[in-house]
């Protein structure tokens, strides 16, 4: 999923149209947050009315509107607005990726069952069965998530499906735009979770090295060596401590 950036904070809206509703607001709308294609933006729908939007920007379609009249609404009430928004934002943003992304899924689908006619029906006919000794024992079925998984992550072949099965030159564009920058996405959130699973392992082994530890200690004895002896045989049996001379 790609990420939210947000220009003005839910509590410094209000803050930020009485700034600019003599000048850029007069002119244009703010951007309080963009998500993929949708942005929440800021209007002055008058000197006292604030009003907040959100626009998918490539269709130019505006899904939501909700004004504020900031002589009469607490900045609690606009800033909870804000934030109820940008979580529509969210979610609208996400609902539009998961839609494109399957659908290449499916493309994948078609093209996976054309190369494999005659083993369609084996294959379906194999994961209708139950038997449960060999549950979690296949090695020769494929795993279809993880076949689409890594099938859409590599790039060239998923412009590839793009280019064969789009006809309208407006769509394949929009597809291949997308494609792009959400695999760039999902290849960078998971080298980052390699990353950090990468950095927990190496501080686990760090925790595990084994340290040497220097105590000093008192031992009534007659002599040195006598002293020795006796800590010695208080320590027998444990390899971990040496005794120095």
């Amino acid at each position: 999923m790609s990420k939210i950036f947000r220009y003005v904070q839910n509590d410094d809206v209000v803050k930020t149209f009485n700034n600019l509703k003599g000048t850029v607001l007069t002119k244009r709308p703010v951007v309080i947050a963009r998500h993929g294609d949708y942005s929440l933006l800021l209007e002055a729908a008058d000197e006292n009315i604030l009003k907040i939007s959100i626009v998918n920007d490539e269709k130019k379609k505006i899904y939501s509107e909700r004004t504020f009249d900031i002589t009469e609404t607490s900045n609690e009430l606009v800033s909870r607005g804000v934030r109820h928004a940008t979580q529509k934002l969210s979610e609208l943003c996400d609902a539009e990726v998961n839609k494109r992304r399957f659908q290449i899924w499916k493309w994948y689908m078609i093209d996976w069952q054309k190369e494999h006619a005659k083993e369609t029906e084996e294959f379906i006919d194999h994961e209708i069965a139950w038997n449960e000794d060999e549950v979690g024992n296949e090695t020769e079925v494929m795993d279809m998530e993880s076949f689409l998984h890594g099938e859409y992550l590599n790039l060239g072949n998923t412009l590839s499906l793009i280019e064969r099965y789009v006809v309208d030159e407006n769509h394949k564009e929009m597809f291949k735009k997308f494609v792009i920058a959400d695999i760039m996405e999902m290849t960078t959130e998971d080298t980052k979770e390699k990353s950090i699973e990468e950095t927990e392992k190496r501080l686990q082994n760090d925790e595990l090295k084994r340290h040497s530890y220097r105590f000093t200690v008192c031992v009534e004895a007659t002599d040195k060596e006598h002293a020795r002896q006796a800590l010695l045989n208080h320590l027998a049996g444990d390899e971990r401590i040496t005794v120095q001379k």
